[in-house]
């Protein structure tokens, strides 16, 4: 980030910042974020990928903006380039001379890096702490969830340096009036746009979920003496209510649809994936079991009757099995809307450096004319934002994979930072196809050429929002 030109620190919540300033420190700012944790198992482009598209699309403009200004030649930027060492990036901070240090004020309008601590939530159960600081809707009640080992997130951010006092976590937050808009990068983590043969897509929406826990308390037994018709079987329980709920959310390869009410909702998913059983041993009955649920949907009443007609469901059973059993709700966010007018300019945005990237690897190629070696678009992310800034209307030819003329507008299933933004700002997102649709695994990977599709992508967008006109 320091690299790039930009101003950093560090909050309570462990999120970490960057800044490029305007020329009016008061203007509201572009806000882009994603976070910088995972998952167990995960994979390294889930988060990270729109925390470097955003550092990198920063860079570029900041590069375009100290040419533009005559505060660095193309020639000086040429030579500084030569001098890096193979794999580090141009530091835009060393290469400004004194009395313009860290490219500030080079803007019409800032632009705010931000990448978020906790968004997964595996440790506590708690999503989205590092967005909600920001946005200022972190309930504080939040800092005391416990992770397995019974150390709250309070004490966590202390033993780590941080001071979560309600006066930092003030500090932390930005008032809607500071912000103009909030726009994250993130792999798509589904199989659309690369069936679609598509780099890039627009986001419209954000499904909302609801994660329950269903408790099941029954009568442990031994599994040779005790009859059929005696037992009560949570386990056996559980299996019938799991094959409810995914005939609820019309799952299973019926031909037909299984809850026609909801068959038009192609939004809707319905998903068990944990469970535990008391005591989990072959020769006994299970006493008890538990599994968790997660129904996602882009629109909240579907995702509401299908809890509804579950907990009917569920209470029948367990009525018809002489069991006791209780839905606990564990978390809930609702479905948003991205800002139309956001999502728009992304998409345009999505459109615009074709010939840019044309330009940038014919260059990686063998000639200006060969199309390039796969692979090539990589120096869109890191290495050649100086590229981006200095080629920015050139062409030449390309052979990658993947088309930027329309740029398709998808919803999202997944939960975002994004989401914690719709209320506060404009919100958008841009979505980048990964191999397979594969995440939350360590097979989840982005090609270097889409990487550098979506860097070009948001470098463009923000041209338009916070370069100053051209004189």
């Amino acid at each position: 980030m320091a690299a790039a030109g930009m101003r950093t620190w560090t909050d309570s919540l462990a999120n970490v910042h960057s800044l490029a300033a305007a020329a009016d420190p008061a203007a509201p700012r572009i806000l882009i974020g994603s976070h910088y944790d995972t998952v167990h198992d995960g994979g390294k482009y889930d988060g990270a990928l729109g925390i470097i598209a955003g550092i990198a699309a920063v860079k570029a403009l900041l590069l375009e903006a100290v040419l533009a200004k005559g505060i660095v030649s193309v020639a000086e930027l040429e030579q500084a380039a030569a001098a890096t060492t193979a794999g580090q990036s141009l530091n835009l901070s060393q290469l400004l001379p004194a009395g313009s240090a860290n490219a500030q004020h080079l803007l019409a309008t800032p632009v705010h890096v931000v990448a978020f601590s906790d968004e997964e939530g595996v440790r506590f159960q708690s999503t989205f702490l590092g967005s909600r600081a920001v946005a200022g809707s972190l309930d504080t009640g939040m800092l005391e969830a416990a992770d397995a080992d019974g150390m709250t997130v309070r004490q966590a951010l202390e033993q780590a340096g941080f001071d979560p006092s309600p006066a930092a976590l003030s500090s932390a937050m930005l008032r809607p009036e500071q912000l103009q808009a909030y726009v994250e990068v993130h792999l798509e983590q589904g199989p659309v746009l690369e069936a679609a043969g598509q780099r890039l897509g627009a986001v419209a929406a954000i499904a909302g979920q609801s994660r329950l826990l269903v408790e099941i308390v029954g009568e442990q037994g031994h599994a040779g003496t005790v009859p059929m018709r005696s037992r009560r079987d949570p386990l056996a329980a559980a299996a019938e209510l799991m094959g409810q709920l995914e005939r609820l959310c019309n799952g299973g390869g019926h031909p037909q649809p299984t809850n026609p009410e909801l068959a038009s909702d192609d939004s809707l998913v319905c998903t068990v994936g944990a469970m535990s059983i008391w005591p989990g041993a072959s020769n006994v009955i299970p006493g008890a079991t538990n599994f968790t649920i997660d129904v996602r949907s882009r629109w909240d009443d579907n995702r509401k009757r299908v809890i509804q007609q579950l907990e009917s469901s569920m209470q029948a059973v367990c009525k018809r099995r002489g069991l006791r059993c209780h839905l606990h709700p564990k978390n809930e966010a609702a479905a948003v809307e991205a800002n139309p007018g956001v999502v728009q300019r992304l998409a345009e945005a999505a459109a615009e450096p074709e010939p840019l990237l044309q330009r940038l690897l014919a260059r990686h190629g063998a000639d200006g004319s060969k199309p390039a070696p796969a692979g090539a678009c990589a120096a869109g992310s890191a290495g050649a934002s100086r590229e981006l800034a200095a080629e920015g209307s050139a062409s030449g030819s390309c052979s990658s994979s993947g088309s930027l003329n329309v740029a398709p507008v998808l919803v999202s299933g997944a939960g975002h930072d994004a989401m914690v933004f719709a209320g506060v700002t404009r919100m958008g997102m841009l979505f980048v196809r990964c191999r397979g649709g594969i995440s939350h695994s360590p097979q989840e990977h982005v090609a270097p050429d889409d990487v550098a599709a979506a860097t070009a992508a948001l470098y463009h967008y923000l041209r338009r929002e916070a370069l100053p006109p051209a004189s």
